[in-house]
């Protein structure tokens, strides 16, 4: 497309853009909602609210999903929240809002992905419970999450909970699975996927998928034992048993083509837990979706074009009651300007700081149409990839910027802070490059400041293991490294391992790497 079309077809948007936007405000309290009185209109008869987020860990993004499931349970019926989480750890998020005694400590812990230490997210998480525990409720509120288990990094977790509810169902069974997968996922994860051999990851998947099927046929006499709810845990997490070791057999070592494998299993199964909760809870039941734009769109994720669980969903169950809508902004949470290229320079000179565009309502021919049509660079974390945003989401919100969400650490999490010495500070001083989540290269600088100091994350693109900036580091009594705003545990090791350096990021994993040189200092 030549520049002239381009600009001309972009100026089209932004005249039909600035005459659609809703203006928008994210407040800090819940006092009153009337802010959110055109939703109802906007959404119709979906019964599915899916709400994206440009990167993980934002204060906006969280706070105002949370605030749009208050309002639509409080005035409008919705019933269920479902999180980008782990869907065999988050049953004890599920039992907790049912008003079950569950330990607070064990629910945030049972968050998978980062989510649990953000105070945006736990917020809801108790008013759904104290929702529940109301003798004058409406209805009951669920909590669910659809993202597998483990990170999908490991199986070892949907493991335990299959053999734990077989003990109970089926000792024949559950020793069976014992003896052909037990040594297995225990041992083989996302770094070790390579030392298996194809006829022992198809001998693996048979024995996983033999033990859906059994679980399947012995669903009467299952549940005349355990009951219907356990059951139905139990077979879901028997799926995404198989669905990790399907996951980790197909992602290749070159991840430029590996990432699409791992993306299409993993989506396609948050696909099928999404049916799994709407078949529990009733298709009429209102949902509300939470999780990063790149898995609640139409559109291909990534230049590898791995599929998205939106578009698997509408293809395979049909998205008519189905309403996704993308974030953006004009800054990132490093408060970078945009790519003038991108959609995030264009939809920056709407107006409004905080905007909601029904894209649905854009004209379906002529330059609007032109220019919503085409794939264009889009903000994704502190990357961009090739978005086509009228294909993607059928809303968008704006927010012009970002800010890291409110950490509420766990109590085992939290630690005295201890003196640190001239040569303690001296001696963790260094450019490290750190090996992230989905085999990102993650880059963080250390550097003294008198006598505090300093982390930069300036340089890294991805803001999921550190904060993206500047800022201060303390030392804990037990010898590790934290971050007042950030909720990571970070580790700089000695003696024979001197030069490495190991973050402990809750809910995600545990991230190896080293020191590569001196730190850049601006």
């Amino acid at each position: 497309m030549s520049e002239v079309n381009e600009n001309t077809q972009a100026q089209a948007f932004l005249n039909w853009a600035r005459s659609a936007a809703i203006s928008l405000s994210i407040p800090a309290e819940d006092n009153d909602y009337d802010d959110l009185s055109f939703l109802p209109f906007l959404i119709a008869d979906k019964r599915v609210i899916a709400i994206g987020e440009s990167a993980h860990y934002l204060h906006e993004w969280n706070r105002w999903r949370a605030r749009v499931f208050k309002y639509l349970a409080l005035h409008h019926g919705f019933s269920v929240f479902v999180l980008e989480s782990g869907l065999v750890e988050g049953r004890r998020i599920h039992d907790y809002v049912a008003g079950r005694d569950v330990a607070w400590e064990d629910v945030v812990a049972s968050i998978t992905n980062a989510w649990g230490v953000w105070s945006e997210l736990n917020d809801l998480i108790r008013w759904m419970r104290e929702w529940n525990q109301d003798p004058d409720r409406s209805r009951e509120l669920r909590f669910y999450c659809m993202d597998g288990t483990g990170n999908w990094h490991h199986a070892e977790h949907a493991y335990s909970a299959v053999h734990g509810y077989l003990r109970e169902a089926d000792t024949a069974l559950a020793d069976q699975l014992e003896s052909d997968l037990s040594e297995a996922v225990h041992s083989i994860n996302f770094d070790t996927r390579h030392e298996v051999e194809a006829d022992q990851w198809r001998i693996l998947i048979g024995s996983a998928s033999l033990v859906v099927s059994k679980i399947q046929q012995a669903r009467l006499a299952y549940m005349a034992t355990t009951g219907s709810e356990n059951y139905q845990w139990a077979l879901r997490s028997a799926e995404v048993l198989r669905d990790v070791l399907l996951d980790l057999a197909q992602t290749e070592l070159d991840f430029e083509i590996g990432l699409r494998q791992f993306w299409n299993v993993r989506d396609v199964s948050m696909a099928q837990s999404v049916r799994w909760i709407r078949e529990r809870e009733g298709f009429d039941a209102g949902v509300v979706i939470g999780a990063h734009n790149t898995h609640l769109q139409h559109h291909p994720v990534r230049v590898q074009r791995a599929t998205s669980m939106g578009s698997y969903y509408s293809a395979q169950y049909g998205g008519d009651d189905l309403l996704f809508i993308g974030t953006a902004s004009e800054r990132s949470v490093k408060g970078d300007e945009p790519r003038p290229d991108c959609n995030q320079a264009v939809y920056a000179q709407v107006g409004p700081d905080c905007y909601f565009l029904d894209m649905r309502t854009a004209p379906t021919d002529g330059p609007v149409a032109q220019w919503l049509s085409v794939e264009r660079p889009d903000r994704s974390n502190l990357r961009y990839q090739p978005v086509c945003a009228g294909a993607a989401w059928d809303c968008l919100i704006f927010h012009r910027t970002l800010r890291i969400g409110d950490v509420e650490l766990p109590g085992y999490l939290q630690a005295k802070s201890a003196r640190l010495s001239a040569e303690q500070l001296d001696a963790v001083i260094g450019r490290y490059e750190i090996l992230g989540f989905l085999a990102a290269l993650n880059t963080l600088d250390i550097y003294r400041r008198d006598d505090a100091l300093v982390s930069n994350g300036r340089d890294d693109t991805s803001g999921e293991l550190f904060p993206p900036f500047e800022c201060d580091i303390w030392l804990g009594e037990d010898g590790k490294f934290r971050w007042h705003n950030w909720p990571a545990v970070i580790e700089f090791h000695t003696g024979e391992r001197a030069g490495e350096v190991t973050i402990d990021m809750p809910g995600m994993g545990i991230y190896h790497g080293r020191r590569i040189g001196e730190p850049n200092i601006e």
